[in-house]
C-alpha cells in the first residue's frame, strides 16, 4: 500500500493517521493536477471527466482530513506529477487508489472506527464511478 504500512491485521491509530495523511495528500495532489488540465483540454468528454474528477478529489481530501487528529500536523503534497498521457495516467492513479482502499478496508475495525470504514466505502465507490465514466 502506498502509505507504507504493513498489510496484515487491524490498523493501529498511529498507522491510521499515516494512511489518512497519505490519502488526503494524494487526493489533494490529484485535485490540483487534474484541475489544471480542465482549461487546456480540447476534448469535451475528457474536459468534463477531468472537471468531475478534480471536484471529487477535493472532497475526498476533505473526507480524509476529517479522519485526522485536529492538532496541526505537517503534511506534504502527494507524489503526483503527470505531464503526458493524461487520461491513461489518471486511470492508473484511480486504479491504484481503488486497490489501496481494497487493501485498507479489511484492516479497519468498523465497530471501533465506523467513520473511517464509511469514508473508505464512499471514496472507493466514487473512484470506481470515475473509472466507469472515463471517456474511451
Amino acid at each position: 500500500m502506498s502509505a507504507g504500512t504493513e498489510s496484515t491485521g487491524t490498523l493501529g491509530i498511529v498507522d491510521l493517521v499515516d494512511v489518512c495523511r497519505d490519502m488526503r495528500s494524494r487526493n489533494q495532489a490529484l485535485f490540483e493536477q487534474v484541475g489544471e488540465w480542465v482549461a487546456d483540454e480540447s476534448d469535451p468528454a475528457l474536459q468534463r471527466w477531468f472537471a468531475v474528477g478534480s471536484h471529487r478529489h477535493a472532497w475526498h481530501a476533505d473526507l480524509w482530513d476529517e479522519r485526522l487528529p485536529k492538532i496541526p500536523m505537517e503534511g506534504g503534497r502527494g507524489d503526483v506529477l503527470i505531464t503526458t498521457g493524461r487520461a491513461d495516467a489518471y486511470r492508473q492513479h484511480l486504479e491504484q487508489m481503488v486497490a489501496d482502499l481494497d487493501e485498507l478496508s479489511p484492516r479497519i475495525d468498523a465497530t471501533l472506527d465506523p467513520s473511517t470504514a464509511r469514508v473508505i466505502t464512499l471514496v472507493r465507490a466514487d473512484l470506481v464511478d470515475l473509472l466507469d465514466r472515463a471517456p474511451t
